[in-house]
């Protein structure tokens, strides 16, 4: 709908269209108010306007609609919106080109997948961008910018294009970046696993279909099973794709029965050996039983960081995880309460410490910051920071020497 695309739009080149139409009203707003100072200048004397105020308000309004509300979004949100986004965010199927750093995505697959679309015609009827990253592992800031928040198909390819596995997710930076992680590649729970454990990633590439985000779970599942059938992959153990060939810990039905009646459930692994430890319903039940705050959460659910560097938290069932120790809420939450406790909590501006004991080297302490080195020493932060600048010269206390960590 007309309202719906120009007004509530997320698709970049319709936003820099936006842009450009605006730069074009604010010109001639801005070309206006230039012919009426000319005007007034065309010869001696008052011509138009009178008030010497509204004059110079009319030159300064002239400099400001012409360069903040012309030439500004004319040039550095149509001409860098655009050209940045335009090969990521698409309505249509069709992928363009786009190469940075050896990850690219391409219309020329070098294999059969394009072929295979094409002739399917019912399937255009799906949304999506196809995006083909090279040498994936050393791409993931790529990755990461393409698949962030985003639901689609992802295919995993050998050069040779003999071995191929496909997947598929409602979160697929975090459910590809499970697979750089070594305690789920080590687990070779799964042929793909295997692969990607005895090969690495340097000989294979990573097809991602990026769908549109009003895309329903059927769409997705569709779309997945379109590729198991015409590539047939190896590495898959199931060629069907509404299973992940595994045990799952509840059914589908039950699963989608959740996401209807209180949200989209939201898993919770051990790290360490990908244990399923507790199932919450909603985020919100994340947010109220163990207190984790919702950025924190965002940040582990769309980069697949690590919660307490212990748990693992995914939107979707890692069918890599063949074990199972569900535990109840309280469990859980006690559990979570003595990792906090053992957790450090490191700022990402924050440097290690060597703290040196002048008379004995046996004493010597680290520290992973500033902060917990006034803790230890009950010291003072500014008079420890000048030390460690050198503002201050000696030893601190008469005992202890601070140098920054490389």
């Amino acid at each position: 709908m007309f309202w719906e695309r120009w007004f509530w739009s997320s698709n970049a080149k319709d936003i820099g269209t936006l842009y450009l139409m605006f730069a074009l009203f604010a010109g001639l707003v801005g070309t206006a108010y230039s012919v009426l100072i000319r005007l007034e200048l065309s010869a001696p004397g008052v011509q138009y306007i009178s008030d010497n105020q509204l004059y110079n308000s009319i030159i300064t309004a002239h400099a400001i609609v012409m360069i903040f509300f012309m030439v500004e979004k004319y040039i550095f949100n149509f001409f860098l919106n655009i050209p940045e986004h335009r090969n990521i965010h698409s309505d249509s199927y069709k992928c363009n080109n786009i190469n940075d750093k050896g990850a690219s995505t391409s219309n020329n697959n070098n294999n059969n997948n394009d072929n295979n679309e094409k002739k399917n015609t019912e399937y255009s009827k799906f949304r999506y961008v196809k995006v083909l990253v090279e040498d994936p592992f050393n791409n993931r800031d790529i990755i990461l910018k393409v698949t962030k928040g985003q639901k689609g198909v992802y295919i995993w390819e050998s050069k040779d294009g003999k071995y191929k596995y496909v997947g598929r997710s409602i979160n697929l930076y975090n459910r590809i970046s499970s697979y750089f992680m070594p305690s789920i590649l080590n687990t070779k729970g799964r042929r793909v696993l295997r692969y990607l454990n005895k090969y690495g990633f340097s000989h294979i590439r990573l097809t991602i279909y990026v769908m549109d985000e009003k895309s329903t779970l059927e769409e997705l599942i569709e779309l997945e099973q379109y590729f198991i059938d015409s590539l047939k992959p190896l590495l898959n153990v199931d060629l069907v794709a509404s299973s992940s060939g595994y045990h799952e810990s509840m059914s589908q039905e039950m699963r989608d029965k959740l996401r209807k009646q209180r949200g989209t459930p939201v898993y919770i692994y051990n790290a360490e050996d990908l244990t399923l430890l507790h199932i919450f319903y909603s985020k919100q039940q994340m947010y109220n039983t163990i207190n984790i705050h919702h950025s924190t959460l965002d940040t582990c659910l769309l980069q697949g960081n690590l919660y307490l560097d212990t748990f693992f938290i995914s939107l979707d069932i890692i069918g890599e995880s063949t074990k199972t120790n569900l535990l109840d809420l309280d469990q859980v939450k006690e559990l979570i309460k003595h990792k906090r406790k053992m957790y450090n909590v490191r700022h990402p501006s924050a440097k290690a410490i060597l703290a040196e004991f002048k008379q004995d080297s046996s004493k010597n302490l680290e520290f992973h910051s500033l902060n917990s080195l006034a803790d230890h020493l009950k010291g003072d932060r500014q008079v420890i920071r000048d030390y460690l600048k050198g503002n201050k010269q000696g030893y601190y206390r008469g005992k202890w020497k601070f140098t920054y960590k490389n």
